[in-house]
């Protein structure tokens, strides 16, 4: 009986789970012959080309296995194994540069991929490169360390299969409660699901058991960062570099942590130390071209963000970068190199949308405005393709916020927290709040401070545990006095560290605060609230050709971002029936127009005298971090708002849209 005689298939076994038998049982052509009916009705199934690959390169059809996961990885960009695959190919071809890029995108995407640091052991030995050995060595010694079924735990964590990495090691950790490892892997997927504070927990059990462990004080520190304890986390970050003051990873998060709270030359001066020490890291370069942009010194963000270009040719954040200054002009030569950057195999897919962005406003910039879209498109698919948006499940949630929050419930109980101080600026992104800001902020008597993440913070807290308990804002009435005052007091004391000017009154401008305007107003009574807007094409347009940092994910598709335009006009004029004397609507375009007019509008509504340092907001200086940074230290350019018109042709779907709904109205 041969081998494959010998194998037995369970009746209801998918034909891709018997292919994967064959494999095991290096059974490669019977395998094949399966795996390519397969791929005939699923072309871009990833473990079945994943499979197809390993055969062909078994069957030392060296060849065919790349093509085959150059297929796979074109499909799954973030699949590590498939670039480990790559770099076993390559390895064989003796094409040494090539398996090393492969190896290190497979380890850099699933740091667990033993076989993968022990063909970078190998390689680095042969080319003599006794450092890279060492590292590759330390990391074999670490995960050969690890349980097996720890090790399973966290190949499922980063091949995507979340609950089943939770399970596997919480389990493990019932057996084993104080493996540090275990704690650590369980905090990541507690960050992957947004519960920061059982990572909080765990990281500080696991710091407690191992005080010496500068990696666990590190991921604490970010741990804290995202949870807004800034204080905490510039308190922890300051006392690890106090005891590491020679370690630029410790230097590196204090200087982050000044970033944060806004002590932005201190963390210049850090980040100055960081790169004497590492002066090829192209990240930390970009780190400081930010604070530059923050404090109003371009030329010196431009520089730093050029050295990171060139030190690390696809770094797409630096090339992105360099375009969201808005006041940047790429060269001919830095445009080929980012055209070329963008269509090789072996970059990220986060480093490619971010090229395409840049490569967006290239265009643009030389009027060239099809292939400027064509590249605004592919970046926001690619982005758009990473993330799980639902429009229907964002209209859902601010169709919550109309049926939870009548009228009523803001003359029945609400805070004793009477603090007047905060001046919510809400709205879309890239409708006019920064311009606003930098407006208001030119008031002696108003501090602008940046887009605070408080408010979101408490809503996600008070929507429960897991983002399916759907809690808040049903549960909006039912809180106490008590609740809500405690509540409105902690977002006054906790916005304090990001205060450092002794004014009467702050802004905190977070857009999608307009989502939580019902929260805001039962736990700051007194909180004045102003909306900005802006003609809707030129207002989605515009957050369409713009790369966020971090959330707004429906800016990524035309469709979605035309469909979360309208909630926020519906949910708008919802909170504007329920506190209208609180809220003031500031059109941009009218502000662009009457700048006199609008401004003691603004003012005359917060309750305080015409300035005329608000008139020539242009020469305030302060650190402003959204991405309108550099056009807000400008005068105002009443021909950029119709830029939108030169892509009229490719974004017909967005100007038909609203043009139908102008249509209804009249």
């Amino acid at each position: 009986m041969t081998t494959t005689d010998s194998i037995k298939h369970s009746p209801t076994e998918t034909p891709l789970a018997q292919a994967e038998a064959q494999v095991k049982a290096q059974q490669f052509p019977a395998a094949l012959q399966i795996l390519n009916q397969c791929l005939k009705a699923h072309p871009t199934d990833r473990q079945g080309l994943y499979l197809k690959a390993v055969c062909h390169r078994y069957l030392q059809d060296v060849v065919q296995a790349i093509d085959t996961i150059t297929l796979l990885l074109a499909a799954h960009p973030e699949y590590a194994r498939g670039y480990q695959e790559l770099g076993h190919c390559y390895r064989i071809q003796a094409k040494f540069p090539e398996a090393i890029n492969a190896y290190q995108m497979a380890v850099q995407l699933h740091p667990g991929l033993l076989a993968s640091w022990q063909q970078l052991s190998h390689i680095f030995a042969a080319l003599n490169e006794p450092e890279m050995v060492r590292e590759s060595k330390a990391k074999i010694q670490e995960l050969s360390a690890l349980p097996p079924y720890l090790l399973a735990a966290q190949s499922a964590f980063y091949e995507g299969k979340i609950a089943k990495a939770e399970r596997l090691t919480r389990d493990f950790l019932m057996k084993q409660p104080s493996h540090i490892p275990a704690m650590r892997l369980l905090s990541k997927i507690a960050i992957k699901l947004n519960i920061l504070e059982d990572a909080q927990v765990l990281l500080s059990s696991a710091a407690d058991m191992a005080p010496h462990s500068t990696d666990l004080q590190l991921e604490l520190i970010q741990v804290l960062q995202k949870r807004q304890l800034f204080d905490q986390a510039y308190t922890l970050a300051l006392a690890l570099f106090e005891s590491h003051p020679h370690l630029p990873l410790a230097e590196l998060a204090l200087a982050n942590q000044c970033v944060a709270i806004g002590q932005t030359e201190q963390a210049i001066r850090h980040f100055d130390s960081v790169l004497a020490q590492l002066p090829t890291h192209a990240p930390v370069f970009v780190q400081r071209g930010h604070a530059y942009k923050t404090i109003g010194q371009p030329d010196a963000a431009v520089a730093d963000y050029l050295k990171a270009c060139e030190l690390k040719p696809d770094f797409g954040d630096a090339y992105w970068s360099l375009a969201n200054l808005k006041t940047f002009s790429f060269d001919s030569a830095i445009i080929n190199t980012m055209v070329k950057v963008v269509t090789q195999s072996h970059v990220q897919v986060m480093d490619k949308y971010h090229i395409c962005f840049a490569l967006g406003k290239a265009f643009e910039d030389k009027g060239d405005y099809a292939q400027s879209f064509s590249f605004y498109e592919q970046g926001n698919d690619l982005k758009h393709a990473q993330l799980n948006y639902q429009a229907a499940e964002t209209s859902q949630q601010m169709q919550a916020q109309i049926e939870h929050c009548p009228a009523d419930i803001f003359t029945q109980v609400l805070s004793t927290c009477n603090d007047s101080d905060p001046i919510f600026i809400v709205g879309l992104p890239r409708a006019g709040s920064t311009l606003i800001e930098q407006i208001l902020a030119s008031h002696p008597l108003i501090e602008g401070t940046s887009e605070l993440p408080n408010i979101l913070a408490l809503a996600r807290k008070l929507t429960g545990r897991y983002k399916s308990d759907n809690a808040y804002p049903a549960n909006l009435a039912g809180f106490s006095e008590a609740e809500l005052t405690k509540w409105g007091q902690s977002y006054i004391n906790d916005t304090q560290i990001h205060r450092t000017q002794n004014t009467p009154y702050f802004i905190d401008k977070m857009p999608n605060n307009f989502r939580h305007l019902g929260l805001i107003k039962k736990i700051l009574p007194n909180a004045k609230i102003i909306d900005a807007r802006r003609e809707p094409v030129a207002c989605c347009f515009s957050g369409y050709k713009q790369l966020f940092a971090e959330g707004q994910e429906f800016s990524y598709q035309l469709s979605d971002i035309s469909q979360y335009y309208d909630d926020y006009v519906a949910l708008m004029s919802h909170w504007e029936t329920c506190f209208e004397e609180s809220i003031l609507r500031v059109q941009h375009e009218e502000l662009v127009a009457d700048l006199e007019g609008q401004v003691r509008r603004l003012l005359d509504f917060i309750g305080v005298e015409f300035h005329p340092a608000c008139l020539e907001f242009h020469k305030t200086k302060r650190n402003v971090k959204t991405p309108s940074a550099e056009q807000v230290r400008q005068p105002i350019n009443p021909n950029a708002q119709h830029q939108w018109r030169h892509f009229a042709p490719y974004i017909s779907s967005l100007t038909e849209h609203f043009k139908a709904q102008d249509e209804q109205i009249l």
